[in-house]
Formats: structure tokens, C-alpha cells, sequence
């Protein structure tokens, strides 16, 4: 991660060794810390910093030179089509599906507990910590792009 001037390499390496360390932590058994570890780093900070890959573009030397991609929009007859039928898919998928909740865990499982947490107690601060985390994405993806 050190030796490249590539910064995706560099990202693609951090993500390598994010996943490393957490599985050492697995077999250690933390998984607790394993578990956090890859939400919190592999699955944040890393796509943070690939979104500042892609935020901030390439210059070229010669100022005629643009790197922009033009599309035509031609309707929405297809787009709304195939996502329609995917969510009538999913919605007669999920509602043939008989669901119920475990409530016989295992006493020992911290990750158990920890899921159950999250999930029960703790669902809403953690929903609000990721619209927060969105809205400050969204802000300094603003601010990057206004300054060019």
C-alpha cells in the first residue's frame, strides 16, 4: 500500500489487508471486533476513499481536451419496465416466504447479541448515524464539485 503511486491500487491493497486483519480476528475468536472491523473499515472508510478517487478527476495537459460522457435520454419506457417487473419478482419472492424470529440464541454468541441489539434496542441511532453519514457525503460531493 505504501510502495505504489497508484491510489486505486493503494485503495485495492487497504482493502486486502482490512480483510486480513479481520479474518486474524476471527481466529482469535473476536468475532465481535471481526465483524465490526469490516463495517467500519472495509465497508466505510474504504468506499469513502473511492469516492474520493472518483471526485476527484483527472487533469489533462492541453485544456481542449475533455473526458466527459454525453448520453442521450431517449424515455423511460424500459427503465421503468424492468424495474417494475424486478420488484414484482422480489415482492412474489419474498411474499411466498414464511419468516419467523429466532429467539432461542445461543447465550454464548456475542455476535448474537450484538445483531439483536442493533436490530431491536439500537435500530434507530444507528439508521440516523447513516442518513447523517449520507447527508455529509452528499454536502462534500457539493462542495467538491463547486470549487472546479
Amino acid at each position: 500500500m505504501l510502495w505504489t503511486k497508484n491510489v486505486l491500487h493503494a485503495a485495492l491493497a487497504m482493502f486486502m489487508t482490512m480483510l486480513g486483519l479481520a479474518g486474524f480476528y476471527l481466529l482469535a475468536y473476536a468475532d465481535v471486533m471481526a465483524v465490526s472491523h469490516l463495517m467500519i473499515y472495509v465497508g466505510g472508510v474504504l468506499i469513502l476513499i473511492l469516492f474520493g478517487i472518483m471526485m476527484t478527476g483527472q487533469r489533462t495537459v492541453e485544456k481542449g481536451q475533455t473526458n466527459e460522457l454525453w448520453t442521450e435520454q431517449k424515455g423511460r419506457f424500459w427503465a421503468v419496465s424492468i424495474g417494475l417487473t424486478v420488484f414484482l419478482g422480489w415482492s412474489c419472492l419474498l411474499g411466498q416466504q414464511h419468516f419467523y424470529v429466532f429467539t432461542d440464541l445461543d447465550p454464548r454468541s456475542k455476535l448474537g447479541q450484538v445483531g439483536l441489539n442493533f436490530m431491536l434496542e439500537y435500530s434507530f441511532p444507528f439508521e440516523l448515524t447513516g442518513i447523517f453519514l449520507l447527508i455529509a457525503l452528499v454536502g462534500a460531493t457539493y462542495i467538491a464539485k463547486n470549487h472546479e
